[in-house]
């Protein structure tokens, strides 16, 4: 089993080194639900950490490295929703069936 060190290691490694969660290199469509979830995981740490508003002529204006994060963080979210969405109008070979050990609660 791999640990998660290694794991954003490789992230790194298929991005670009401008910043974490920046490429667009990666195809999306073909990307796992883990590897996803991993670079939104990078992203949101980016924003975190990144000032919103920037001193730039004496005046603060928005930090012009969040528009692209921003953009990167929509467009993965899109993609696992598009999946979720897949999954749920019948993707899935045979729809799973009522457990024995929980029956239907009495108000459904």
């Amino acid at each position: 089993m791999r640990n998660a060190k290694t794991k954003t290691t490789e992230l790194e490694a298929r991005a670009p080194a401008t910043s974490p969660g920046l490429s667009t290199a990666i195809d999306l469509s073909k990307t796992s639900v883990r590897d996803l979830v991993a670079i939104l995981t990078q992203i949101e740490d980016t924003l975190r950490s990144t000032p919103f508003l920037i001193p730039r002529d004496g005046l603060m204006v928005v930090n012009p490295e969040i528009a692209p994060l921003l953009s990167r963080q929509r467009s993965i979210v899109a993609q696992l929703r598009a999946r979720r969405i897949s999954w749920r109008n019948g993707a899935v070979e045979a729809p799973r069936s009522a457990s024995a050990s929980w029956p239907r609660p009495p108000w459904s």
